[in-house]
């Protein structure tokens, strides 16, 4: 299972798989043998395929976030996803349970958000460290648009104490326009 984890840094086409079944390490069954069997298969089949930069292309981060809320059907917590493209080419990703259970899927976009945006402040500090300043907010898109009015709105209520510090983040780089909240449409 481990090495799938390693595997997940190139082929982000297997992140949620490998992300769901890394939940039943301790105490895994004869079904999750089944499923680490058929990944395997896939990846044997699709061995080709991997990650490409165009050459000339504007090196322009964008960054994409969502959380699926409540999903876990045992725990009710939220699963967490972003990725971030270089131009057209994704370079980082992530899939992952959140720690807590959200109480509306704003909080739980929010925390979301929250991670992406740290993914960003780093990216860009390793992309100005190696030449390719960002001189724009980074685009973090986003669907839910409650998220995206409590980061554009530096007063704090009632109903957001409980995520205050994930605010507070937020807000700063959406102040200091390192980010910019668009809104994406979640319909396909």
């Amino acid at each position: 299972m481990v090495s799938l984890n390693y595997l997940t840094i190139t082929r982000p086409d297997i992140s949620f798989i490998v992300q769901q079944l890394s939940q039943f390490m301790h105490s895994p069954r004869h079904l999750h043998l089944v499923v680490v069997r058929r990944i395997i298969r896939y990846l044997k089949g699709t061995s080709h395929w991997g990650l490409f930069f165009l050459t000339r292309t504007s090196l322009t981060l964008v960054g994409y976030s969502d959380a699926d809320w409540a999903s876990c059907p045992n725990t009710r917590k939220s699963v967490t996803g972003w990725c971030m493209f270089l131009s057209s080419t994704l370079i980082s990703w992530k899939s992952k349970k959140q720690a807590r259970v959200s109480k509306s899927s704003t909080e739980s976009e929010y925390r979301a958000m929250s991670l992406a945006c740290s993914e960003i402040i780093w990216l860009r500090g390793l992309l100005t460290e190696l030449g390719f300043p960002q001189n724009s907010a980074t685009p973090l898109y986003v669907d839910n648009t409650s998220a995206i009015q409590i980061a554009a709105n530096p007063v704090f209520h009632e109903r957001t104490k409980h995520i205050e510090v994930d605010c507070h983040s937020i807000c700063e780089a959406f102040d200091t326009r390192i980010v910019s909240l668009p809104h994406i449409s979640s319909q396909i």
